[in-house]
């Protein structure tokens, strides 16, 4: 007897820290939303799209990524991420993609990598930073 009321406490344990789990990652705070999952996806795109043309040193290729990943820092779907938990991490990234702009422009692409380093790293900063408030709330 003794055997199986211990079994149905460890039941109902268990039940309850499922309970308990789902409610605390109910509230948890998105990576992405609905609305900004597409950027997101737009961004890595062009993203990829630079490292393709600094490792084949293609200049038009360079100068229409980076003109399109700053294009996305101007979209009002961007705005949504300008939040006090994410400001530093969206100015990092604003600098970067300005610096890797302009180095494209000059057709530096030492200075372009440099920047696509500082892009990449950026944006590797935010998404854990929004992992971490995930994880504190």
């Amino acid at each position: 007897m003794e055997d199986t009321s211990q079994g149905d406490e460890m039941r109902i344990g268990r039940g309850m820290l499922a309970i308990a789990l789902v409610i605390l990652f109910a509230n948890a705070a998105p990576a992405q939303t609905a609305r900004t999952a597409p950027m997101m996806r737009e961004k890595l795109t062009h993203a990829q799209g630079v490292l393709e043309a600094l490792t084949t040193s293609n200049y038009d290729l360079l100068g229409r990524e980076a003109a399109a990943l700053s294009r996305i820092t101007q979209s009002p779907r961007w705005s949504e991420l300008k939040t006090k938990e994410l400001r530093v991490q969206v100015e990092d990234f604003l600098k970067s993609v300005n610096d890797l702009d302009a180095a494209s422009k000059r057709r530096d692409l030492d200075g372009a990598a440099a920047s696509y380093g500082a892009v990449v790293s950026s944006c590797y900063q935010c998404h854990r930073r929004l992992k971490d408030l995930r994880i504190a709330r």
